[in-house]
């Protein structure tokens, strides 16, 4: 399979998806072609073909191009028959490869109950995070306003990486997109996701309530999860969860459903 690597926008450090590619390209899954576009995005097959978007939203920079026959849309979804859900990537695919190397903790090696480290850097965010109040029932909470956008954080990816693996249970919020690269970080870690409303879960192939996931309405539901799973039923879930990253967004695993994907739209 050709991909044909567009330019990257000014806010896009190389990292999440584009990462991702770069992986793909280094464990010779596929061909990457820079250079032969001019544009922003990221397409298979040839330019304007089959469009893999992997921008945030649609509704703002750099949007839609003019002209694609097919769409996989990773984060915000399209209503058209020729768009599809893909999959999504963590901030740092590589350093979440290197931290799953090093080993999964079990229930009782796991000292945080539950987790949300994020930031708020925009209005959109704001609306997405702010409505309620999570930190009171969230164990380990850190979300400090950056409404300059600066690039710092409180933890480094790799400190924050090491504190899902000490977690049980993670809390989702929609960040500027419906989904948010968290999500995928506690699926690889085997951290329980807790789905927010807001939290968008299309995925080519789905995760399931109650197998992968566990979703609220309400801050304060937070503590009966918390407390009425039981170590079986968490181990199982946890390891759903993982299956379920190494089948779709690890690095052998997300080139293989998007080959997938691409090849059932030839058919």
């Amino acid at each position: 399979m050709k991909l044909y690597v567009g330019n990257r926008t000014e806010g896009h450090s190389g990292d999440t998806s584009r990462e991702l590619v770069s992986m793909w390209e280094e464990s010779g899954y596929c061909e990457i072609i820079h250079g032969e576009t001019s544009d922003v995005y990221l397409w298979a097959n040839e330019p304007n073909d089959i469009l893999l978007y992997e921008y945030p939203r649609i509704d703002s920079y750099p949007g839609l191009p003019e002209k694609w026959n097919k769409g996989l849309f990773g984060n915000m979804q399209v209503d058209s028959p020729d768009a599809m859900p893909w999959i999504f990537w963590a901030r740092r695919p590589r350093l979440l490869e290197a931290k799953i190397k090093e080993g999964i903790k079990t229930f009782k090696e796991r000292k945080i109950e539950s987790v949300f480290l994020g930031k708020i850097e925009n209005a959109i965010q704001y609306n997405n995070r702010a409505s309620n109040n999570w930190s009171s029932f969230v164990e380990k909470f850190s979300m400090p306003v950056d409404k300059n956008a600066s690039g710092k954080w409180p933890y480094t990816q790799e400190e924050y990486l090491d504190i899902l693996k000490d977690s049980k249970f993670g809390l989702c919020l929609a960040g500027f997109g419906p989904k948010c690269n968290r999500e995928i970080e506690y699926l690889g870690l085997g951290v329980v996701p807790i789905i927010a409303p807001g939290v968008d879960l299309s995925y080519h192939n789905k995760l399931k309530e109650g197998v992968h996931y566990i979703k609220v309405n309400y801050p304060i539901e937070i503590l009966d999860i918390v407390n009425s799973t039981s170590e079986s039923q968490w181990t199982a879930m946890s390891e759903n969860c993982r299956e379920w990253y190494k089948a779709n967004c690890s690095r052998k695993g997300s080139f293989d459903t998007t080959l997938n994907i691409i090849e059932s739209i030839k058919r």
